[in-house]
């Protein structure tokens, strides 16, 4: 390549292959400058010579420099004055190239600060700029101490050398941008793996952090967290200078540039912290750092402000356009990781208390899979099956207890495979059955069975409560009830018997004695009416109920009923009517055991009755049913309340409520199922309740 600045077509063809070729060839970029520099400036024979690259804000961002032919070191800080006010601004600006062939009479020209003061030398000088795709990539300016040493033919080679320039620029500028990219993204993986190392907050922060302070070359970083109390954000980490003096300084929502990007949800990189309307001084005053730049990112998770992060006082050299979303990619995981190893935390803290109920508690319990293999036992359970916990493992359950228990299962297997779907498919279960001990003891048990899932394993729970105290009080109530049967019949009767004898030999003017015997066999009556009401119970729980049923009205049961509660609701001043049609049609019942029914029903509304209420009795068809109401004034019953009233020995507890036994609706219940028919209770429009029950109509 000659150095003669006079080339014919032929050599400046050469010239532009050669140099194209060598710029392809290197694709670093500061390589590509400096040799583009010095290949241009051989070409047209120029002593000095720059070539400046800009960023889209006209900002330069690298360059080289030639003095005789020698590259001059930080060419990049001693050319920002040629774009701001000399020659090579013009052509950035107008994105022309220019010919000067004597500086000294060219308002385009400008000599370097250095010779401000002294008279204007004649010189010739050359501007092109680099544009590709109608940006500015940045400028070759190129000048020779003798004015009109440069020509036009120097000047079109120089930008066709700008034209090849400016694409392998843009070229080895993608590259190193993509590079950038990969080691970004590449930052961003090794981030990650870090914080999978651990679940604890504090330590993942902590090495969060310290990735922070390596990925992007700062001097300090920290995270500020929001604090549920006061909305504040609170400083919890930091790593670099001064990181210690930080921890827990507060800024308000909105104060400096951190309470800014909490307010916004904007990240932002400052790279003059003086220049900012933002920043907030009190922090550095507070610490003694020294803040020039900041670049700061909101820590979110699923739409939720969490924090902030920031940087400060990165590297000049570091920071590009990448420096922000790598903040902001470290910001997301640091949002995830907080939210992760809080939630395992939580997780963590309820497998801890579930454990150490599941351990402490008073009774036995079972977990197995999902097909019923057990999987672990607290220690109730292993003290009442008398195995250890290495024994049970792997057993299916069913092999731990009676597979049968009884008339209620209908003589299925309690722990069927059905069961076990049902189970699975989220019913549960409740059921009594026998514990079969290692030693072959039998304990009744009540078992509630359901399917409990967690982020881990879905497995069954079986909560066995030991029911033999309940057991033996239900046979101490049976051996009450016998001996009710029993004992008191007999002698009841012949109660009844020397009563009805005493009234049917008073005489009629007595009244005195008459009103007590009759007081007499009501009570008696009554009585009588428990004790078979006691025992049709024990009846139909055995199976055992015989009905003596023969097709009948219903309305003269009714109105005996009524006669014979009539005397106890005058007693408390209560109306006590019924209302029935003139003709109903007729069921198929055992009169006697309705009768007790409905005395039954209506004894109970006077008894909840207030004194100077009223008490009325309904009969009417209604879809080939007979359904009779007793409605009355009272307290009403609980909705909650409603379903258990007819369940045996259940009691509404109300102070200074009426005291009973809990087996009249017990009773009613058992009757009026045996009958085909249903019994319920509603709430009266104002208060009270209307107890109903239906009998099927006779075909």
């Amino acid at each position: 390549m000659t150095p003669d600045n006079i080339l014919d077509e032929r050599g400046r063809l050469e010239l532009l292959y050669y140099i194209s070729r060598e710029l392809n060839r290197r694709l670093n970029l500061r390589t590509q400058i400096e040799r583009t520099l010095e290949f241009t400036s051989t070409s047209v024979g120029a002593e000095t010579g720059s070539l400046i690259l800009v960023n889209d804000d006209g900002e330069v961002i690298n360059g080289a420099m030639m003095l005789n032919g020698s590259l001059v070191a930080n060419a990049a800080v001693r050319l920002k004055p040629q774009i701001e006010t000399g020659l090579a601004g013009w052509a950035l600006r107008e994105r022309k190239p220019a010919l000067v062939r004597d500086t000294a009479n060219d308002v385009r020209w400008q000599a370097s600060q250095e010779y401000t003061n002294v008279r204007p030398v004649s010189k010739s000088a050359i501007a092109a700029p680099l544009l590709y795709s109608e940006r500015v990539l940045g400028v070759i300016t190129l000048v020779h101490s003798e004015p009109n040493h440069f020509t036009e033919n120097d000047q079109a080679l120089v930008n066709a050398i700008a034209e090849l320039a400016a694409i392998a620029v843009e070229n080895a500028r993608l590259l190193d941008e993509s590079r950038k990219q990969t080691q970004a993204m590449s930052n961003l993986v090794e981030a990650a793996q870090v914080l999978s190392s651990t679940m604890e907050t504090d330590r993942l922060l902590h090495l969060l952090l310290a990735q922070t302070l390596k990925i992007l070359n700062l001097e300090a970083a920290s995270i500020a967290l929001i604090s549920p109390e006061t909305k504040e954000l609170v400083f919890q980490l930091s790593e670099g200078a001064h990181s210690e003096r930080l921890i827990g300084l507060r800024l308000k929502i909105g104060q400096g540039i951190a309470g800014w990007v909490a307010q916004t949800g904007q990240p932002i990189f400052v790279p003059d912290v003086k220049k900012s309307p933002h920043f907030f001084g009190g922090v550095d005053n507070q610490t003694g750092f020294v803040t020039r730049s900041i670049a700061c990112a909101p820590i979110t998770f699923e739409g939720h402000l969490m924090g902030v992060i920031e940087g400060l006082n990165p590297a000049p050299d570091a920071v590009d356009r990448n420096t922000l979303p790598m903040l902001t990619g470290i910001a997301s995981l640091a949002g995830n990781a907080i939210a992760h190893a809080q939630q395992f935390s939580f997780t963590q803290s309820a497998k801890d208390r579930y454990a150490g109920l599941f351990e402490d508690s008073l009774d036995p319990i079972i977990t197995t899979d999902l097909e019923g293999g057990i999987t672990d036992a607290n220690h109730k359970a292993r003290v009442t099956f008398g195995y250890t916990r290495s024994d049970m493992i792997g057993v299916p359950i069913k092999e731990m207890h009676r597979s049968t228990t009884g008339a209620n299962t209908e003589g299925k297997d309690l722990f069927s495979s059905d069961r076990i779907r049902d189970l699975v498919r989220g019913i549960e279960q409740s059921f009594e059955t026998q514990v079969i001990t290692k030693e072959g003891r039998e304990i009744p048990v009540e078992v509630h069975a359901k399917r409990i899932s967690t982020p881990e394993h879905d497995f069954i729970q079986w909560i066995e409560r030991d029911i033999s105290e309940r057991m033996k009080i239900e046979e101490m109530r049976e051996d009450l009830m016998s001996m009710i049967f029993h004992d008191l019949r007999a002698p009841l009767g012949n109660i009844m018997s020397s009563v009805t004898l005493l009234q049917s030999s008073m005489p009629t003017d007595d009244e005195i004695n008459n009103s007590v015997l009759g007081i007499a066999a009501r009570s008696g009556q009554h009585l009588a009416r428990l004790v078979d009401s006691l025992l049709d119970l024990r009846r139909f729980e055995s199976g055992k109920a015989v009905l003596s049923q023969k097709e009948a009205s219903i309305l003269p049961l009714i109105a005996d009923a009524v006669e014979q509660v009539h005397p106890i609701a005058q007693g408390k001043s209560i109306t006590l009517t019924f209302n029935l049609p003139p003709k109903l049609p007729t069921v198929f019942i055992d009169g006697d055991m309705i009768r007790r029914v409905l005395i039954n029903l209506i004894e109970n509304s006077v008894k909840y009755t207030p004194n100077e209420g009223a008490v009325s009795v309904l009969a009417q068809e209604e879809n080939d049913q007979v359904i009779v109401s007793i409605q009355d004034n009272g307290p009403g019953i609980p909705e909650a309340e409603r379903a258990r009233v007819f369940e045996k020995f259940m009691r509404i507890r109300r102070e200074g409520g009426p005291k009973g036994l809990g087996l009249g609706l017990a009773f009613v219940k058992m009757a009026i199922e045996a009958h085909g028919g249903k019994v319920w209770v509603d709430p009266a429009t104002d208060h009270g309740a209307i107890f109903r029950f239906s009998l099927p109509v006779k075909n």
